[in-house]
């Protein structure tokens, strides 16, 4: 941090502020002038040097020019007027300005309150550049699901941050959890991820296994420096024999399960540790192990898909011989898909944990395939409820692969970042689907990969309700008479000119006995046998007529009036119905 300069012309006449100047600024450079034309120099000089400009001090009416111009100048220094003359304090004017009757002293609480408005201010600073640069780190790590690249990237993160000489990641072996394997190192002079065969912790000599043993236990983040003083670590044959100045051990928790360790080791000077460093890894860990299980999840999904394609293929050769193989080859496929959902369910909040919390809602879901492009999403936080309800780009496999991006950037969102306004939540999952689709790449920009969803935020004691939709109204039931409240036409992740759109919010007192309907549109486009569709009206018209049922007969006669308008035609897309009753 620099040290902060404080810049003063005191004439002749001032010469015993001085004293009181450097008494009650604390550590600062104080720079005192006598002639206004050096001061007005040395203020220049400052800016141009990018030096950290605290505090404007001159008397009046003499320096009313040179604070006001200074402070011009430089906007984010403070300015102090001295006077003996009260006619001055009644002037409005960017400065302080203190009457001084005698005796100096009278400065030190004016002098105090700008040094704490000026540290209060650089501590909001620091604070922003830490939410900016884990914003910055977690983007790069939504839009990354492949796991060797994502290991780099954490232990690249790591290096930088911390000024350590290499990194590792450790993880929880996936047959015991109680042992860990070591799965990527990075060096600080890799810019590309180096090859690095998975093996045991015990295996890697250049790891303190005692010290990652006892970050895994307690869950908290470990530094082990030679500055540190005398700790039973220090005292540990593999202390000595690794000849570290300072290890950083950092564990990577998610709903309170451990994902892995960051390790870091610096053999010559220590591991930064300014408290700034310190406070971004604390809070890196968070995007970081999401990031690391989704990529995991997502490994394991492609790993599978691929094993069951590449079987496939097998068998369509044996098939052309032997056609009894037929059967087998489709189970094989049915086996790929079913697993491909358990992975999807097992992402995906369970519908359960929702109806404990809102036991009248009812969920109505068909996909077209085994796994589809339709999901739901809610988290919980204090009185607050947040649903959500997508409808993404495609069916089958990649409409799945798109719901499980949707609802990592969903929990990034809402879950770690704490932002729970409706309008607020679309506005950055616009951008951050753009961002982890590629969108703005020349390469990528003939995909339109995409997603349409409504969400609300229900208050239930309150009975209030805020919604903004992309694509997806929202339609709200009271009595048997219906009112639908439109969506932006948006597409989420879709291309659009000049700044990011932003998104209507629209708020809603609710009654008793209401009910609060979102959807995907797979049933109002439902084809019947001549080849028509169910159509937005019809379906309005028949939540109308069923609101005031049980919740639970709601989704029987769902899914009956689908069935008797499908008579024997194929499903046309995936179909989520969504409702609520108030209580």
């Amino acid at each position: 941090m620099k040290v902060p300069i404080v810049i003063a012309w005191l004439p002749e006449k001032w010469a015993s502020v001085a004293p009181v100047l450097q008494a009650g600024l604390g550590e600062v450079n104080l720079m005192l002038f006598s002639h206004m034309q050096a001061a007005q120099s040395f203020v220049e000089k400052t800016i141009v040097e990018g030096g950290e400009l605290f505090l404007l001090i001159a008397p009046l009416p003499e320096g009313k020019e040179f604070l006001t111009e200074s402070l011009y100048r430089w906007p984010l220094a403070y300015g102090l007027a001295l006077t003996d003359d009260s006619n001055f304090i009644e002037e409005r004017a960017d400065y302080l300005t203190v009457l001084v009757n005698g005796d100096v002293r009278c400065l030190h609480p004016h002098l105090n309150e700008l040094r704490e408005r000026y540290l209060e201010r650089r501590e909001r600073e620091r604070k922003q550049r830490i939410l900016t640069e884990l914003h910055r780190v977690s983007l790069s790590l939504t839009g990354e699901v492949r796991l060797e690249r994502l290991i780099f990237k954490l232990l690249r993160i790591a290096i930088d941050n911390s000024g350590a000489k290499y990194a590792f990641l450790i993880v929880p072996a996936p047959t015991n959890p109680e042992k860990f394997e070591v799965v990527g190192y990075a060096h600080r002079s890799d810019h590309e991820p180096r090859p690095y065969h998975s093996r045991e912790l015990q295996a890697e000599d250049r790891i303190f296994h005692l010290l990652v043993l006892h970050a895994a236990r307690s869950r908290e983040n470990v530094l082990l420096s030679q500055a540190a003083g005398d700790t039973i670590f220090h005292h540990h044959p593999d202390w000595e024999r690794l000849g570290a100045y300072s290890l950083l051990c950092l564990p990577l928790i998610y709903q309170g399960q451990l994902i892995g360790l960051l390790y870091l080791h610096e053999p010559e000077p220590e591991i930064e540790t300014q408290p700034e460093r310190m406070e971004f890894l604390k809070l890196f860990t968070a995007p970081a192990a999401v990031a690391l299980q989704n990529a995991q999840l997502y490994a394991n999904m492609e790993a599978r898909v691929r094993e069951r394609t590449e079987e496939v293929i097998r068998q369509k050769e044996e098939i052309e011989r032997q056609s009894l193989l037929l059967r087998q080859q489709n189970e094989d496929i049915l086996a790929s898909l079913r697993y491909a959902q358990r992975v999807q369910r097992a992402i995906f909040p369970s519908w359960s944990e929702l109806q404990k919390t809102l036991p009248e809602s009812l969920l109505f879901y068909q996909p077209r395939e085994i796994v589809g492009g339709d999901f739901y999403w809610f988290a919980q936080r204090l009185s607050k409820i947040i649903i959500a309800v997508g409808d993404c780009t495609g069916h089958g496999i990649p409409g799945a692969f798109m719901t499980i991006i949707a609802n990592t950037l969903l929990k990034q969102i809402v879950e770690l970042e704490g932002v729970f306004k409706p309008s607020e939540i679309l506005y950055l999952l616009n951008l951050r689907m753009r961002a982890a689709l590629q969108h703005e790449e020349e390469m990528y920009q003939r995909f339109r990969e995409g997603m349409e969803i409504s969400i609300i935020q229900l208050d239930p004691k309150r009975r209030k309700l805020l919604y903004a939709g992309a694509g997806r109204p929202l339609f709200v039931v009271r009595g048997r008479k219906g009112e639908e409240i439109r969506p932006d036409k948006i597409t989420i992740g879709a291309p659009y000119e000049g700044d990011a759109p932003e998104f209507s919010l629209h708020s809603m007192d609710l009654d008793p006995q209401e009910m609060i309907y979102l959807f995907s549109d797979g049933f109002a486009d439902q084809l019947n046998p001549e080849n028509k569709r169910y159509q937005i009206r019809r379906f309005y018209e028949f939540l109308e007529l069923i609101a005031e049922q049980p919740v639970r007969q709601q989704a029987v006669l769902l899914e009956s009036e689908l069935s008797r308008w499908m008579g024997n035609v194929r499903q046309t897309d995936d179909i989520l119905v969504l409702g609520i009753r108030v209580t």
